[in-house]
């Protein structure tokens, strides 16, 4: 069982059925499978990102310029980690979200001891904002905060169950990998997960396991220590 670890779930994820925006019953699924693993005693911290909102590299479709889009795309993460420490209290799971940068009362700014007080005491941290810069994606963010809180593992929780040789969803004959090295996934250019945040966990030695999130127990499972999905080390 892994004791502290932390999940990146796509703001995609959030949006369910609609594509767009806040699914207010795919967020209460999401909350109740991260309530499971929580409730068996893992200490767990959260990056979700805003996609379901706005993307940072579609900036453009709003008229705006990169970096302002980075920006937006930014704030759009706090709206979606709102939404799920919300989703969470509704389950009996106490909840905090931590911003990269100040946006007001109602969400903290990151600080590391802070939230390593939070996860000692049972809470889920959920953390906002990305890495605070443009030009980072939410998965740069994930691998930094999971190297700050001092994760046994990141869990890239997303669409397919595993890591890939190419698009499962445009390919048929995918290869999935059991486990795969960082040098490789960075070497193949897999698109599974953000070739930067491999690059920050393999400093530290810290594997990644990419499991398929839309299937009922799996992040329970994975943070049991079940073999499951692919592990980058």
């Amino acid at each position: 069982m892994y004791r502290r670890c932390l999940i990146k779930v796509s703001g995609e994820a959030l949006a369910g059925q609609r594509k767009f925006g806040i699914d207010p019953e795919k967020t209460a699924w999401i909350a109740r499978e991260i309530a499971k693993a929580a409730k068996k005693g893992s200490q767990i911290g959260i990056v979700v990102g805003g996609g379901n909102i706005l993307r940072g590299v579609n900036a453009a479709s709003v008229g705006v310029e990169p970096l302002i889009g980075d920006h937006m795309g930014m704030l759009a993460t706090i709206l979606n980690g709102m939404a799920l420490r919300s989703a969470l209290f509704k389950v009996g799971v106490e909840a905090r979200v931590l911003c990269a940068f100040q946006v007001g009362s109602f969400v903290e700014v990151f600080d590391q001891e802070k939230a390593l007080s939070y996860l000692e005491e049972g809470r889920v941290v959920i953390f906002t904002g990305g890495t605070g810069n443009p030009c980072f994606t939410t998965d740069s963010a994930a691998a930094l905060r999971a190297v700050q809180i001092k994760a046994e593992v990141m869990v890239k929780a997303t669409q397919v169950d595993g890591v890939y040789d190419k698009d499962p969803r445009q390919y048929s004959d995918a290869i999935r990998f059991e486990s795969i090295t960082s040098s490789e996934v960075l070497e193949r250019r897999l698109k599974v997960i953000d070739a930067a945040s491999v690059e920050i966990l393999r400093r530290v030695e810290m594997p990644i396991l990419v499991i398929n999130l839309h299937a009922e127990g799996n992040i329970e499972k994975a943070l049991s220590g079940h073999k499951m999905g692919t592990i980058i080390n």
